[in-house]
């Protein structure tokens, strides 16, 4: 036996038609919650976000400003997009008493503070610079105490017979910041000299050692109670070093040591300091 089928075919009773009404039904016909629905709020946010990055502001709140439309009550459902209306451009906010707080499109934007304090500079080249200031410093500190320790070695200065006491003072003073040269004191000599006397000393040196001994004796001259100094066919008095006449051989030219004559009494201008000296 066959079955019935429908004239109308396989929906044998039609849909009502939209807008009429039944008892019981619906004065507006049930809106949808399609996907268009959904993605106009975020879509409105984004084109907040854009107003306020373009704007140059600093995001603080996303308020999206919707209005709600209300449907005609007959006929189909108007546009969605209709029934969203985004907040227009400038609106202050409410209660607004800072010209600084406005909204864009729905987003909130709050000016950076123009008085607000930079965090502090870190000067890296000064604090190298200091660093490094700080290493020559204690390194200078190192080299002067080491000069003060070396002026008081045990020379030997049994080779300058009886020598003024101040005479031996310097002659221990230079000997042991110069690795101890060989020492002449009390001695006949063929021209005028102090050295019979015992006001004279002589260091037996060359070239660059001489330098320095000779510019550490004037650099104290006072405390060791100097006259004056020879060396290289130069004598120096204390203020310049001035040129001698050729005697002939090295020794007589003081090119094989420096001559150092000193005053007749003690010095009394204090001790003389390792430091002055190269």
């Amino acid at each position: 036996m066959s079955r019935h089928r429908s004239p109308s075919g396989r929906y044998a009773h039609p849909r009502p038609a939209t807008g009429v009404a039944f008892p019981g039904a619906l004065t507006e016909p049930p809106r949808r919650s399609g996907a268009r629905h959904r993605v106009a709020t975020p879509t409105a946010v984004r084109n907040g976000m854009n107003a306020a990055a373009a704007a140059g502001g600093v995001l603080a709140v996303v308020v999206p400003g919707v209005g709600m439309a209300t449907a005609p009550v007959s006929g189909a459902v108007a546009d969605e997009s209709s029934l969203i209306r985004l907040a227009s451009d400038e609106q202050p906010v409410d209660g607004d008493a800072d010209p600084n707080l406005r909204t864009r499109t729905g987003v909130v934007l709050v000016s950076s503070a123009p008085d607000e304090p930079e965090p502090p500079q870190v000067d890296v080249a000064g604090l190298v610079k200091a660093a490094g200031l700080a290493d020559v410093a204690r390194r200078i500190e190192d080299e002067r105490a080491a000069r003060a320790a070396s002026a008081n070695c045990d020379a030997d200065l049994d080779g300058l017979g009886r020598v003024k006491p101040w005479v031996r003072d310097a002659a221990a003073f230079l000997s042991c910041l110069y690795d101890e040269p060989r020492l002449g004191g009390v001695a006949q000599r063929s021209r005028s000299s102090d050295h019979p006397s015992g006001h004279a000393l002589d260091l037996m040196v060359r070239g660059e050692r001489g330098d320095r001994i000779a510019e550490c004796a004037l650099a104290n001259q006072d405390e060791l109670g100097i006259t004056y100094v020879l060396w290289e066919q130069r004598a120096n008095y204390g203020d310049g070093w001035e040129r001698m006449s050729d005697r002939g051989s090295d020794t007589e030219n003081h090119n094989d040591h420096v001559h150092i004559s000193f005053e007749r009494s003690a010095p009394d201008e204090g001790e003389p300091l390792a430091e002055r000296c190269d």
